[in-house]
C-alpha cells in the first residue's frame, strides 16, 4: 500500500530527527543534560542528506518539526537505524562513564574478589625445624664420678642407635624413653676410664645429625671399703643401731655428707631416726638409730650405694652394700646399782629378777658406768685380765659383753655371797652360774641394758657402742647434714 508523498516525507524526517537525537554526543558547553535541540543539519550547517537526493528535497520543502530532547539510558553494543535512513556511521559510542560502570559489574571483577578470599584462607607453609641434641654433661667432660648421670636429649626429632662403649669396646647399659627423645645411662662407670658415645639425632624429615664424643672418669688416689651391721638376715634386739663401718677415717665434711646421701634406710613400719658420726674402737663410723627403741617386728633395709661416691681428698667408695634384718621381741634389762638387782623385762613383763654385784663405787676405775648399753656379743668362756688390778686369764663363763671397755654380765660364784647386797666387782655385773646361764641363753644382740644410779655416766671412752647414752637432740646434730653439725 502506498502512502501519500507528504506522509512519507514527514515520516522520514521524524525518523532522521529521532536518530540524530539518539546518536549525537552532547556539545561542550551545552546547558541541557540531553544535548541541543534536534536539527536536520549537521554541525557544519550542511544538509544531512547529499544534494540531489529526492528525500533531501522533500525534507527541505516540508514543514519543520521540533523533536523534544531524548535522554538515552546507558547502552552497550550498537544501535541500528532503519536501513534506508542509515548515515555514514551507524556505531554509537558509549560514554566513558558508562563504560566504567558497565565494566565494574563484569564477571571478571567478581572472579578477582573470589580469588582474593580463597588465597587469604590458604594454610601457611609448613616450616620443618632442624633436629638437634644436647648432652649432659657436655661431650668431652673429664674427671667425672662414675655415678655421674649422663643423658642425651633430642629437639625436633628423635634419637637412634645411641651406644656408650668403654675402652675395650664393651657397651654400657643405657635406655631410650618411649618417645625416643631422650637417652639415659643405666649403670655406673668404672674408675679412670674413657667412654665413647655415638648415635644419631633424626629429624622429622629424615635428616640425621651424628652424635659423637667421649667422657672420662676420675682416677682416685684411694678406694675405701665399708661394712654394715646388723648384717643381712639377722634378727636383733630393739636397741640395735645400724653401724656403717669404713676402712679409713673420713674427716672431710662434704665427703661425710656425700656418704649420708648415698645411704637409704627403709623401715616397715616407718620409723623416725637419724645418722650420727661417732667414734668406735676402730675409728670414725656412721651410725643410725631410731629416736626411741625399735618396734618389735620392724623390717629394716639398708641400701648403701657407696661405689663412686666422693669421700673427699680424692678418696672414693669401693662398692655398694645392702643389708636387710628384722627387729625381734622386746627385751629390756634394767641394772640398778643401788638395789644390787638385775631385772629382765620381756614384752613389758618381768622375766627375771637376779641379785647382782656391780663395780666397787669407792674406786672410780671399778665403777660400773651408768647409761644405756646394748648386748654386743655372747661368749661361753671369756678369759679376763687386768694387770692394774693384778688378775690374769680369769675364767668368766656365760659372758655377755655389753661394752668393749671390758664390761660384761657373767657368772662368778666367788661373789655369790655378796650378790644382791654389795658392789665389789671391777665393773662387771656378777651373777651365779645358774642365773648367768639363764640370762645368756635368751638374750640377743641389740637388747638394751639400762644401768642406773651410778656415780659415773658412760661416755665415748667407756665402750664401742654408746649411741643410746647420747640425748636425741644432740644425736641429731651429729649428722653431717645437720645445720648444727660441728664435725
Amino acid at each position: 500500500m502506498r502512502g501519500s508523498p507528504i506522509k512519507l516525507v514527514v515520516a522520514a524526517g521524524l525518523a532522521a530527527a529521532l536518530l540524530t537525537a539518539c546518536t549525537s554526543s552532547p556539545q561542550a558547553g551545552s546547558s541541557s543534560p540531553g544535548g541541543p535541540t534536534a536539527s536536520s543539519e549537521t554541525s557544519t550547517g550542511k544538509p544531512a542528506v547529499p544534494p540531489g537526493s529526492a528525500v533531501t528535497r522533500s525534507v527541505t520543502s516540508a514543514p519543520s518539526v521540533t523533536v523534544p530532547p531524548v535522554t538515552v539510558p546507558p547502552v552497550s553494543g550498537q544501535i541500528t537505524a532503519p536501513t534506508p535512513l542509515t548515515t555514514a556511521s551507524s556505531s554509537t559510542s558509549v560514554p566513558s562513564s558508562t563504560r566504567s560502570t558497565a565494566s565494574s559489574n563484569t564477571p571478571s571483577t567478581s572472579s578477582t574478589t573470589t580469588s582474593s578470599k580463597a588465597s587469604s584462607s590458604a594454610p601457611p607453609p609448613v616450616v620443618v625445624q632442624p633436629v638437634s641434641f644436647t648432652a649432659s654433661p657436655k661431650l668431652g667432660s673429664d674427671g667425672l664420678s662414675p655415678r655421674t648421670p649422663i643423658t642425651l636429649q633430642a629437639a625436633h626429632g628423635t634419637l637412634a642407635d645411641v651406644v656408650l662403649t668403654n675402652a675395650e669396646g664393651h657397651s654400657v647399659k643405657g635406655a631410650l624413653n618411649a618417645a625416643r627423645t631422650s637417652w639415659t645411662l643405666g649403670e655406673p662407670l668404672g674408675y679412670g676410664g674413657t667412654y665413647t658415645l655415638a648415635g644419631d639425632a633424626v629429624g622429622s624429615n629424615g635428616k640425621k645429625v651424628k652424635i659423637s664424643g667421649s667422657y672420662g672418669t676420675t682416677n682416685p688416689d684411694g678406694v675405701i671399703g665399708a661394712s654394715i651391721f646388723p648384717s643381712n638376715g639377722k634378727t636383733v634386739g630393739i636397741a640395735a643401731p645400724i653401724m656403717i663401718s669404713l676402712d679409713s677415717d673420713i674427716d672431710d665434711t662434704v665427703g661425710r655428707q656425700n656418704i649420708e646421701k648415698a645411704i637409704t634406710i627403709t623401715t616397715v613400719p616407718k620409723t623416725a631416726g637419724s645418722f650420727a658420726w661417732i667414734r668406735h674402737d676402730n675409728g670414725w663410723g656412721l651410725d643410725w638409730r631410731p629416736q626411741s627403741y625399735w618396734k618389735p617386728g620392724t623390717k629394716v633395709t639398708v641400701t648403701a650405694n657407696l661405689y663412686g661416691v666422693d669421700y673427699g681428698n680424692n678418696i672414693y667408695g669401693e662398692k655398694d652394700l645392702t643389708s636387710t634384718f628384722t627387729i625381734g621381741r622386746s627385751e629390756i634389762t634394767k641394772a640398778d646399782i643401788k638395789s644390787h638387782r638385775l631385772k629382765v623385762y620381756r614384752d613389758g613383763k618381768l622375766l627375771f629378777d637376779f641379785p647382782t654385784s656391780y663395780g666397787l663405787e669407792s674406786d672410780p676405775g671399778r665403777v660400773t658406768r651408768g647409761g644405756t648399753y646394748i648386748v654386743m656379743r655372747k661368749e661361753y668362756l671369756h678369759l679376763m685380765s687386768n694387770p692394774k688390778y693384778h688378775y690374769f686369764n680369769f675364767k668368766a663363763y656365760y659372758a655377755v659383753r655389753i661394752s668393749n671397755n671390758g664390761t660384761f654380765i657373767h657368772a662368778n660364784d666367788g661373789t655369790a655371797d655378796v650378790q644382791g647386797k654389795q658392789n665389789l666387782t671391777h665393773g662387771c655385773a656378777n651373777l651365779t652360774t645358774k642365773n648367768a646361764k639363764a640370762f645368756y641363753d635368751q638374750t640377743m644382740y641389740g637388747d638394751p641394758v639400762e644401768v642406773t644410779n651410778s656415780s659415773i655416766p658412760m661416755s665415748e671412752s667407756d665402750g664401742d657402742v654408746y649411741d643410746w647414752s647420747i640425748p636425741w637432740d644432740k644425736w641429731q646434730t651429729m649428722s653431717a647434714l645437720s645445720k648444727s653439725y660441728a664435725g
